[in-house]
């Protein structure tokens, strides 16, 4: 017998005991069996029966729980009679990791269940009730099927019945506004909005956590006005903002789509000022300099000037901004509390569109206040400081920018109000997007790419193009396909 189980609770659930019951079962059953716990908890313990977190740590249990599980499902492929179970007990709040799991087992051969506990034991390491309560929230909000709820020994207390419902009645109300930091990321929010977005804690300012919008919020459209500042936002152990980068733009496309949250009507006619879009990623660079009644003067990040992106102050690609920018460091200074904004293009991280390598100021704000600065200040600062800035068609109509954008080369435009300075959206280059398109695709899905009903006629040519030459092109690298894709559609 090879069987995998998967335990999914929150903290404080009954995980471990009910992992240790599900063994003690198996093994009874089949005396010579294997039993595998994948537990993140187990890998923070060491051998004194010492648990010790951090994130590192976790990051390497996650590393450690992931190829265990792989080895030992490699070795039921190869030895297919021998007993296994494997039994997986962390929160397990993503449902798509689950089934991502559930598959594995199940493409090696092993029978799979599912179990969710229901218990509100106190956790052993001290995780705050709000955090547990919002995972228990979660854990219902994304359920996997065929799971078997395991009845509660201690379920929740009248008080945490209250406070969940406090929690899930958050999300019909309006949003607060923080004027004191101008910010729809409140107490309140951060408190119970959690569900829809990550804080990410550095391993090198502990103090500081990196905030994203969670990706199933990109795909299920549940944006808010507090997510759309959540794209590299940080903030303190204070939940005082540190780094205030762009907000979330959306492309032309969706403000215009059926059902957007952010719906735009824009006339033909109507005068706007358009920003060449450079293919890279962003780099975000803020000097902090902390006034003497802030809650976090002092601390190691104060006096430093951060590196980060949308994502993470430690990751390689903040590394990166960090090698392009630290040149500029004089210009950080000498806008304290200012979140300066790069498109970077680096060799190590290769695009759709080849760019010139290096960094190409892109934007300013504000910390405290939020404010963008205009193109023509960012103008003035480029020039003044020897920093590469992007082409800007100025006081153009709508149409003529459409008209504009079916020939260029490039990834598209940020579009902005010509009155008011208002960024209204990105629009993207067809030449980009069929480039990304048909450049990211493979054997397995090239023919329903190829589908002509997918894409609009003026590039009927070049699918023919690639259907004549499908077999070279499906064993070229990605890079090669869209060099091929783009050196057909200069001919067209």
């Amino acid at each position: 017998m090879q069987k995998f189980i998967l335990i999914r609770g929150h903290q404080g659930s009954g995980k471990s005991t009910f992992a240790e019951q599900k063994a003690a079962e198996f093994k009874a059953q089949y005396p010579d069996a294997e039993i595998v716990r994948i537990e993140n908890d187990l890998f923070m313990t060491d051998e004194n029966g010492v648990y010790r977190w951090s994130g590192e740590a976790v990051d390497k249990a996650q590393k450690r729980g992931n190829a265990l599980m792989t080895e030992t499902l490699k070795i039921g492929r190869q030895n297919p009679n021998r007993n296994i179970l494997i039994i997986h007990s962390n929160t397990n709040q993503k449902a798509s990791r689950c089934r991502h799991l559930l598959d594995l087992a199940k493409k090696s051969g092993f029978e799979t269940e599912i179990y969710r506990m229901h218990n509100f034991y106190p956790n052993l390491h001290g995780v705050k009730e709000h955090d547990v309560l919002a995972a228990y929230i979660k854990l219902n909000q994304n359920r996997v099927a065929n799971e078997i709820h395991v009845d509660a020994m201690q379920p929740a207390s009248a008080e945490q019945l209250e406070k969940i419902k406090q929690i899930q009645s958050f999300e019909q109300q309006p949003l607060s506004f923080d004027e004191a930091q101008q910010t729809f990321i409140t107490e309140n929010y951060l408190q119970h909005g959690s569900r829809n977005f990550t804080a990410k804690a550095s391993k090198r300012y502990p103090e500081l956590r990196v905030l994203k919008y969670a990706r199933s919020v990109f795909y299920d459209n549940r944006f808010d006005d507090a997510l759309l500042e959540m794209r590299g936002l940080i903030i303190d152990t204070h939940n005082r903002i540190i780094v205030r980068p762009f907000k979330k733009v959306f492309n032309y496309s969706e403000r215009i789509a059926k059902g957007s949250r952010y719906p735009i009507r824009i006339g033909d006619e109507r005068l706007v000022d358009a920003v060449v879009k450079v293919n890279g990623f962003l780099g975000c660079c803020t000097f902090v300099s902390l006034s003497d009644d802030h809650p976090s003067k002092g601390a190691a990040f104060d006096g430093k000037v951060l590196y980060s992106t949308t994502g993470s102050l430690d990751s390689a690609f903040a590394d990166m901004t960090a090698a392009h920018c630290a040149q500029y460091e004089t210009l950080f200074r000498a806008y304290p509390n200012h979140t300066f904004l790069f498109e970077i293009t680096d060799a190590k991280d290769i695009h759709i569109i080849r760019e010139e390598l290096g960094e190409t100021l892109i934007g300013c704000i504000d910390v405290a206040t939020g404010r963008q600065f205009s193109e023509t200040e960012l103008d003035e600062i480029g020039k003044q400081y020897g920093i590469r800035r992007p082409e800007t068609l100025k006081n153009i109509t709508f149409s003529e920018l459409k008209g504009r954008l079916k020939n260029v080369e490039h990834e598209g435009f940020m579009v902005f109000d010509a009155q008011n300075g208002e960024m209204l959206f990105k629009l993207k280059s067809p030449y980009y997007l069929i480039s990304k398109f048909l450049g990211r695709s493979n054997e397995g899905n090239i023919g329903r790419k190829l589908d002509k009903r997918h894409v609009d006629e003026e590039f009927y040519p070049l699918i023919d193009h690639i259907h004549d030459h499908r077999e070279a092109f499906n064993a070229m690298p990605e890079l090669d396909k869209i060099a091929f894709i783009q050196a057909f559609l200069r001919q067209l």
